[in-house]
């Protein structure tokens, strides 16, 4: 009897041990990380901030995606002095398993020779069930054609590849206009030229007001005069420099012919049209129309604290994309508890005297940054778990709503926020505006305009450049109206503004030598216009001596070369346009 009873109980045993057989294999099927090695990845990030322990240690998003992978994560950032670090670390085999550079062609080659980062296509392609978002990413058409262009070897993937992508155009030169002062001095009437522009400034001196304050960086940027006064009138003040597209300060000869063999772009830094887009300006400067402490102040405080003490009369800062107005009307009702949005008038993009509007050319995409993976780090596949795991509708969840129950709610297929506590989250880490509705490590990952992707549903290129902002999605109130009224004014007239160039255009490069070309230019451009701007430089005599040192550090040569490379790009890359 007590035999039958053990063999029963064996039985049972058995019975159950079988029974639980088939949830250790489901679980394992949900998540198949749970049966991987456990390791701790350390991912790098800019400008970021890990001194809050407490906070990090309670982070419910990280903690997420260290269940969904199995893994330990550990912070790394920095901000002075990040890149080189990061370069010497990669030398002395220190670098973290995961970290990005700023999308530099040259560092890509030079990790790819040296063989300091690995090919993740050879991890990839080995093992597709695995990696099934990641297989289908490196496999696709344009993945391979960066990588062509990056080491000549399409099926060599050196990189994870994060773009720039905007569900809407951005562009410097609409002015923002007090609207008071606006109906005081000009009628009301929004100004639509640059002659009326400029007539509109004149008025406000005349009533002892400031006409205009351009964000210049302390004139080392000078896109919002290029493109509010110079851009309208057909050229361009501006120089190419190695942080901006190769053809910033060039203009086409013919639109018409942009995508074709007989598509030319002219360099008009130093041409006779930018000469008298510059007279225009010194005049408005002379006048009081720009305000006289731009370049020497503070810059974009001194402009915001200006235009709301009602001493200047308009504003511009980038507002051709909406989030940007937002932060002058936050400014604005700082000052004013009481005002509305009805204190401000924004303007539209101007055009010259025979209705020719200014142009922004852009690439849709480009390359914003490089995540690389060192050859230091002992576990690349776990690393690759990690970002599969990201590019995945859950990952993506994480990175862009947060933990359901938490950050957001379901009703029904609408999200519902809980800013709070998103704020409550990325504030350990130094983000505390809640304008940055997404959890501040990762959201570069993929696409360096910091938007979500949908990489597992659509195909890859299809997914880059139709990027979800969800702003709108989260903005309510007050928020929503003046992002929507910014949306909808630019909507007004951006068709007749924004040119999408190919694809190809983003593939364009010039060799590693022109950067010190780029820099020279760059410095010659601002030196001169600032000491011509401020009187240092009489425009008339000056202009030729600034057009001949500008040449003879290799402006022309540039000229040739940005063409070349455009050119090489089309017929290399510009055959799937």
């Amino acid at each position: 009897m007590k035999k039958m009873r053990i063999v029963s109980v064996l039985m049972v045993l058995c019975l159950l041990a079988a029974a639980l057989v088939p949830f250790a294999g489901a679980e394992e099927a949900a998540n198949p990380n749970a049966q991987r090695e456990k390791v701790n990845i350390r991912f790098s990030q800019y400008a970021n901030n890990t001194d809050d322990p407490e906070g990090m240690a309670n982070d419910p998003i990280k903690k997420a995606i260290e269940e969904a992978v199995n893994i330990t994560l550990e912070y790394d950032t920095g901000i002075e002095g990040y890149d080189d670090r990061l370069a010497t670390e990669v030398m002395v085999q220190a670098a973290p398993d995961l970290f990005p550079t700023w999308g530099s062609a040259a560092v890509l080659r030079q990790y790819a020779e040296e063989e300091a980062v690995y090919n993740i296509a050879e991890f990839i392609n080995a093992d597709p069930e695995r990696y099934p978002i990641l297989y289908k990413i490196i496999n696709s058409e344009e993945y391979k054609m960066y990588n062509k262009m990056y080491t000549g070897d399409e099926n060599a993937a050196y990189a994870i590849y994060s773009f720039a992508g905007r569900p809407y155009p951005s562009f410097a030169g609409v002015p923002v206009y007090n609207t008071a002062i606006l109906e005081q001095v000009n009628d009301g009437k929004v100004p639509a030229t640059v002659d009326e522009f400029i007539a509109f400034t004149e008025n406000a001196v005349a009533a002892n007001i400031s006409g205009w304050w351009p964000y210049t960086n302390k004139l080392t940027n000078w896109a919002e005069i290029d493109n509010t006064i110079a851009r309208p009138m057909g050229t361009s003040l501006r120089t190419p420099a190695t942080w901006d597209w190769m053809w910033a300060g060039f203009v086409p000869d013919d639109e018409s012919k942009i995508g074709t063999d007989e598509e030319h772009w002219s360099l008009m830094t130093v041409s006779d049209k930018s000469k008298e887009a510059m007279a225009l300006i010194v005049d408005m400067f002379a006048k009081g129309g720009i305000h006289n402490g731009v370049g020497t102040l503070v810059d974009l405080d001194d402009g915001y604290a200006a235009f709301n003490n009602g001493t200047v009369a308009s504003y511009g800062y980038t507002f051709g994309y909406y989030t940007q107005f937002k932060k002058i009307y936050d400014s604005w009702m700082s000052a004013h508890p009481d005002g509305s949005l009805a204190d401000l008038t924004l303007g539209t993009a101007l055009q010259d005297a025979n209705g020719n509007w200014l142009r922004v050319y852009d690439v849709s995409v480009y390359v914003g940054a490089h995540y690389f993976i060192p050859t230091s780090c002992a576990y690349p596949e776990r690393v690759l778990d990690l970002v599969e795991f990201l590019a995945s509708t859950e990952g993506q969840d994480l990175i862009f709503r947060g933990i359901e129950g938490l950050t957001y709610t379901m009703d029904g297929d609408e999200v519902v926020y809980n800013i709070d506590e998103f704020v409550n989250i990325n504030k350990s880490y130094g983000y505390p505006n809640p304008d940055r509705c997404r959890y501040m490590w990762f959201s570069y990952l993929f696409c360096s305009s910091e938007l979500r992707l949908d990489l597992e549903n659509k195909d890859y290129w299809e997914a880059v450049t139709t990027p979800h902002d969800n702003t709108m999605d989260w903005a309510a109130g007050e928020a929503k109206e003046v992002y929507q009224h910014a949306i909808d004014t630019a909507q007004s007239y951006v068709d007749n503004v924004y040119m999408e160039l190919p694809s190809y255009y983003g593939l364009a490069a010039l060799d590693s030598e022109w950067a010190d070309v780029q820099t020279t230019l760059y410095e010659i451009t601002n030196r001169y216009l600032a000491q011509i701007l401020g009187g240092q430089i009489d425009l008339d005599t000056g202009w030729e001596q600034y057009r001949e040192e500008f040449n003879a550090a290799g402006g022309p040569e540039l000229e040739q070369a940005v063409n070349d490379a455009i050119a090489f790009a089309r017929e290399n890359y510009g055959s799937e346009e």
